[in-house]
């Protein structure tokens, strides 16, 4: 069965210098279920292991019907950089793809 359509955005991410903590939320059928989770990849290629909470799982695996294969699908996407980024109100735009070299100031 596949999955349902959904969107991935980010709105906070760490500077960090070897992982990044980043928050976000999943937008699925309506509803926006948030996660949270540690990006890193500057050796040995780009990972990101995404957190659910205990009701996020819930809700996910009643929303998508395979909340395994969706928390799979999620880290492909966002190795792959398919999401938006949104900054918080007081932050700055920023989108940064796992792997790709940031110029410091």
């Amino acid at each position: 069965m596949p999955l349902p359509e959904y969107l991935i955005t980010i709105d906070y991410v760490s500077e960090g210098e070897v992982a990044n903590l980043i928050r976000g939320f999943i937008e699925i059928q309506g509803k926006k279920v948030r996660f949270s989770g540690v990006a890193y990849g500057r050796f040995g290629g780009q990972n990101f292991s995404p957190q659910f909470t205990p009701s996020a799982k819930k809700s996910l695996s009643a929303l998508s019907g395979d909340f395994e294969k969706l928390e799979e699908d999620i880290q492909m996407r966002l190795v792959r950089g398919e999401f938006d980024a949104k900054p918080g109100k007081d932050e700055k735009h920023h989108h940064h793809h796992l792997g790709e070299e940031q110029e410091h100031k």
